[in-house]
């Protein structure tokens, strides 16, 4: 039998938020009847990462291409797996168990290639804003650092509200 899967909701307004209140019996009574016990959780949404930030990670991951032997895929495996992994892994004690057994047993070329397509081992897609502006933080510091040319956010009218967006 397949895990069922949770029930979400997300509501910004009141408007919203009554409504998923309103299917809340129909679902609980499911709920029950299949898994016996329930949770019921309210909390801050946290939103996902923003396509300005996925845009920025593929330029550099280009770029470092350019100025290197390797494909700009490869770097992105590379990043995946040196700093997303190890952000997700700081954050989440459940993600960093699942990743010590899928990936400790293998290699480190066969992890890089499990970050890559055709595989792409998710990592960042299931980033928070704050987390995918630490992620670019530590590229930005990594390639920099190692005497890499990436280009600026802001001078290419990515504004610092769109690459650094900060957890208030």
């Amino acid at each position: 039998m397949s895990k069922p899967k949770p029930y979400i909701s997300r509501a910004s307004t009141l408007q919203d938020a009554l409504a998923a209140v309103g299917r809340l019996p129909g679902v609980m009574t499911a709920a029950i009847q299949q898994w016996g016990e329930i949770e019921i959780v309210v909390r801050k949404r946290e939103p996902k990462r923003s396509l300005d930030q996925n845009r920025l990670q593929r330029l550099w991951c280009r770029e470092v291409s350019d100025q290197s032997d390797m494909s700009a895929e490869e770097w992105r495996g590379y990043c995946k797996y040196h700093f997303g992994v190890a952000i997700l892994c700081e954050e989440s004690e459940d993600y960093r168990e699942a990743c010590k057994a899928v990936l400790s047993p293998l290699t480190y070329e066969q992890r890089l290639l499990l970050m890559q397509e055709p595989h792409d081992y998710p990592v960042t897609r299931g980033m928070t804003k704050a987390q995918k502006t630490k992620y670019l933080n530590r590229i930005w510091e990594h390639f920099t650092g190692q005497g890499f040319r990436l280009t600026d956010p802001g001078l290419k009218g990515i504004g610092p509200d769109q690459y650094r967006e900060v957890a208030a």
